[in-house]
Formats: structure tokens, C-alpha cells, sequence
């Protein structure tokens, strides 16, 4: 043990722990003149300098000691006023003082998840240099004593993290997993970005299509793995035919298709099956639907293969809606829409399952005109420019703007001909 002068100790500027707790270098001091200095400070010499290796804590809580004029022992030994213990490691590489520090500070006091994916980042880039063979799973078993799992893992996540703490965002998370969920994001919106510029290059209304047919028979006749989305706002199942109510304002309007349970029971269980062959092996599906008719729904889709949510997506309409009971009430104001996935598509968001919209844009006198701003919500969610999206259900042509809108291409499939005629006048709207 060499006890050397506090001003002597040099402390190098990128030591792995930043943040120090004032209560907790006092309740250090406090200890120390009760029980010692149980360990010196550890320092490396170099051209006859003390360089700081280990105990920046301990420095601190004796230079407190110091200012209000404390002594303390370590060893048996009283310490002379501004002086200090310290155990020299000699000419330690870089590599050496590094894994000293290190060890030192994540035995006596945690580390910042910041300080510690710098410092992790810091101990694997040095043993590269000594071995450019190292792997993530080395340094992991060197700092955790295993390389499997979560250790590994925790590594790998640090070492990336610790590319980005310059970026506010990424520094400012609360755990280094928020970190990399940022850093996803980041990524992620980068990616649409670059890929919105270049699919912008060619993209215009000409990039979609619209069709004139029965949405089962096209399904059938479309290439397998063609669509990253379906959404689409089929049959209800709930005999539309015989009602046309629309909150009153629709009294002339009939629904001109079989809209009964048996019918739409076939209907649903040919669109779920030929919806999962002409999907990409990664897509998403939005299908709205009717509360009686959820659990049906849900079933032919999980019988197809996809992976449906247990709940539906709730949206609510802040204006119009259904009367079922026009003389008694309410006035219903919200919709289900059925999401199913199919090999495990990631979102590109986690959004809320109640949207609340308002049609906004003209009225085509169709009271199951679905608004654009739904549309767009749900497909942001799953989207990125370019992507190929299907409407085989199409009505009025929904999709066109909302796809458009997101740069995405998009297919609306309308067996009846007015509606269809719609379709192409809002195709024909789009800049």
C-alpha cells in the first residue's frame, strides 16, 4: 500500500461511471471513518503518474472527509489529512484497466444501464484488437461467467445501444430495452422514408387498379403470395337487404347482394381461405364486421391459418351511424374490424384498438361508406411505401385514397356496377 497526495491522482476523463449519488458517497464517508478504509484505491502508473483505475467512489467520500476535516484508517494506519491509500496495478494495458474498472464498479455499485453498455461496448472493441475473433458471446462469458441466453443477449443489446447514446432520444430511455425499442422505431421510420422517396419516383393513380368482379371468383384466379395487406369491409351476415335505414337518411338505398347468415357463412369461409393463399408468407388482414358475427369470423380465419386477435378493433364514429330501432333508440356509433396476422408480421406501431373518425370526405349515398381516415389508420400500422394492398369488397373505393395516401398500391375488387363506377371516379381524383 503507497499513500500519495488527493491532487496527485489523476482521473481519466472517460471512466465508465458518470452519475454518482451525492446520499451515497455521504453514507460511504460516514463509513469509512466508523470501520476504515477497508480497500485502498486502485491506480495504474504511467511515466510516474497515478492514473485512477478503481474506487472513483471511495476518491470522492475521502475528498468529502478531507473538506470538513475527518480522518480515517486503513490498514491500521491513520491517513495523514489530503492523502489517500492506493494499490498500484504497475504499467496495466488498456484492456487490463478497463476489465479492472469495470469489475470494480459493477460489484460495488450499479451502473447506470448507460454507463454500462459504454463500458461493455468499451471492454469488447478492446478485446477485439487483442483478438479479432472475440464474439459477443465471449465477452459474455468473461463478464457474466455464461455465454447462453439472456447473457448473451444482454450483451448484444448493450453493444448496440452503445453506438447511439449520442442520439437524446436513445440516452434518455429508462432501461436499455427501451433503448432498442427506439432505436427500431428510428430505424423503421428511417426505412419508410427512404422507401416513400424512391416508390414516389413512379407513383401515381395509374399504380393501383380497380376491378369490375365478384370478389371470390378474382381471389381465386390471383397469384399466391401477392398482398402485405387485406382490408376490406365485406357482407355482415345480418340480412342488410331487408333494412336500409341509414339513421333515416337512406330510406331509398336497398343492399342489392344475399346478405343472409348462410350465404355469408360460405362466403366468409372461401374469403378466408383464398385471403391466406394470396397473402405474402408475412401480411396483415383488417375485415370489418358485425358483433353477431365476430366469433364465426374469427374461427374461419384461425381454420385458414391465421393468427387472429381474440378482440376486436373498435371504431367510433363521431357522427351519423345505425338506428336498428328507429323509434325507440339508440343510435349506434361504432364498428368492428377483425385483425388477423399470418407469420407473425410485425406492426409497424403499437396503436390504440378504439379509433375514433369521422367521414369527412364527400358522401356517395351508400350507407356502409367506410371513412378514409380509418383506412389510413389501420394500414399505417402495417404498411410501408410500395406494399401491395387488396380491398376485394371494395364498395366505394375507400382503399384508393387511403392506400395512395401511404404510397402504397392498391387493388379494389366491386362486383356491383355503380359502386365500381365510384371506384374509378375516385381513382380518377387522386394526384
Amino acid at each position: 500500500m503507497k499513500i500519495l497526495p488527493l491532487s496527485s491522482i489523476t482521473i481519466p476523463p472517460d471512466r465508465q461511471r458518470r452519475e454518482f449519488s451525492p446520499e451515497a458517497i455521504a453514507e460511504l464517508s460516514n463509513s469509512i471513518v466508523a470501520n476504515g478504509l477497508l480497500s485502498p484505491i486502485v491506480i495504474r502508473e504511467v511515466a510516474g503518474v497515478p492514473f485512477l483505475v478503481a474506487g472513483e467512489r471511495r476518491l470522492r467520500a475521502i475528498h468529502m472527509l478531507n473538506d470538513i476535516g475527518d480522518s480515517f484508517h486503513c490498514a491500521g494506519t491513520l491517513i495523514p489529512p489530503n492523502h489517500v491509500p492506493t494499490l498500484s496495478l504497475g504499467e496495466l494495458t488498456p484492456l487490463a484497466a478497463e476489465e479492472a474498472e469495470y469489475e470494480e464498479n459493477v460489484r460495488r455499485e450499479a451502473l447506470t444501464w448507460q454507463e454500462r453498455a459504454a463500458a461493455e461496448s468499451r471492454l469488447h472493441s478492446l478485446r477485439l484488437r487483442q483478438d479479432p475473433q472475440q464474439s459477443v458471446a465471449d465477452t459474455a462469458e468473461e463478464i457474466h461467467g455464461r455465454r447462453d441466453g439472456w447473457y448473451q443477449d444482454s450483451v448484444r443489446k448493450n453493444l448496440i445501444v452503445a453506438r447511439h447514446l449520442n442520439d437524446t432520444d436513445v440516452a434518455g430511455a429508462k432501461t436499455a430495452d427501451e433503448a432498442i425499442k427506439i432505436l427500431k422505431r428510428k430505424e423503421s421510420t428511417a426505412r419508410n422514408v427512404e422507401l416513400a422517396a424512391t416508390v414516389g419516383l413512379t407513383f401515381s393513380s395509374k399504380s393501383h387498379s380497380v376491378h369490375n368482379a365478384e370478389a371470390i371468383e378474382w381471389m381465386f384466379n390471383c397469384p399466391a403470395n401477392t398482398f402485405d395487406v387485406i382490408l376490406t369491409d365485406p357482407p355482415y351476415g345480418m340480412d342488410a337487404q331487408e333494412f336500409g335505414d341509414g339513421a333515416g337518411r337512406l330510406g331509398s338505398f336497398t343492399h342489392t347482394y344475399d346478405d343472409t347468415f348462410a350465404n355469408w357463412l360460405k362466403l366468409m369461409l372461401n374469403f378466408a381461405e383464398q385471403a391466406h393463399r394470396i397473402t405474402k408468407p408475412q401480411a396483415h388482414i383488417y375485415v370489418c364486421c358485425d358483433i353477431d358475427r365476430f366469433g364465426e369470423l374469427r374461427s374461419a380465419f384461425t381454420d385458414a391459418g391465421f393468427w387472429v386477435h381474440r378482440t376486436p378493433i373498435i371504431n367510433v364514429k363521431s357522427a351519423g351511424g345505425r338506428v336498428p330501432w328507429p323509434e325507440h333508440g339508440p343510435r349506434r356509433c361504432w364498428e368492428m374490424v377483425m385483425y388477423a396476422v399470418k407469420g407473425k408480421k410485425p406492426v409497424n406501431l403499437i396503436a390504440p384498438d378504439v379509433i375514433t373518425t369521422r367521414l369527412t370526405e364527400e358522401s356517395y349515398s351508400f350507407g356502409a361508406q367506410k371513412p378514409v381516415a380509418l383506412y389510413v389508420d389501420l394500414l399505417k400500422r402495417s404498411v410501408r411505401p410500395g406494399d401491395k394492398v387488396l380491398d376485394p369488397f371494395a364498395g366505394t373505393g375507400t382503399i384508393l385514397p387511403a392506400a395512395h395516401e401511404l404510397k402504397c398500391l392498391a387493388t379494389a375488387v366491386e362486383m356491383d356496377a355503380e359502386r365500381y363506377g365510384i371506384c374509378l371516379k375516385r381513382l380518377e381524383e387522386l394526384v
